[in-house]
């Protein structure tokens, strides 16, 4: 049982922000925005956003074919640090920004709940499949992909409707 004191702060909405949080708020997803976009683009220029790409980004180009560029598969000891920093860091991302986005009041609690708990599981799903991408097969690059897309566009539906609450709340 909550006590009124309680229910009190978990009732406060992004709307009711005063001017220095509201701005405090902003700057701060407009930041991490610009660092996640940046992580996004590093992928796409790595990876030419294909299963084909990624699955040689971490498996290395194979035999026979003829590449630009020559990439090499990446070790065991390169597959752990890469997972335990990605893992690591965008689940601070995703605390954070599931952790503001509890205090939207822009869509139902069922939406909130997808779309806070969301990204958090494509962590495992997408950076698993990286590794079973490597190890067992490129064919879990789809895996990739698709929780990938998923993790990403909850980042972005997040960032927005907070955005907009902050700067546009509706009116009761």
């Amino acid at each position: 049982m909550q006590s009124p004191n309680q229910h009190s702060v978990l009732s406060w909405r992004l709307k009711d922000a005063d001017a220095t949080l509201r701005l405090f708020i902003t700057t701060f997803l407009i930041v991490l925005t610009i660092g996640y976009s940046i992580g996004l683009f590093f992928v796409k220029h790595t990876t030419n956003s294909t299963p084909q790409g990624l699955a040689e980004e971490y498996r290395g180009t194979p035999e026979g074919t003829e590449a630009t560029e020559l990439k090499y598969e990446k070790s065991e000891d390169e597959m752990y640090i890469f997972l335990h920093n990605h893992i690591l860091s965008l689940a601070i991302v995703f605390f954070l920004v599931g952790g503001l986005f509890y205090f939207s009041s822009e869509v139902s609690d069922s939406i909130k709940k997808i779309l806070m708990a969301e990204p958090v599981a494509a962590i495992v799903t997408t950076f698993g499949g990286i590794w079973l991408m490597r190890f067992v097969s490129e064919h879990f690059s789809w895996l990739v992909i698709i929780s990938g897309i998923s993790m990403v566009g909850c980042y972005f539906i997040m960032v927005g409707l907070m955005l907009k609450e902050l700067w546009f709340p509706r009116q009761n």
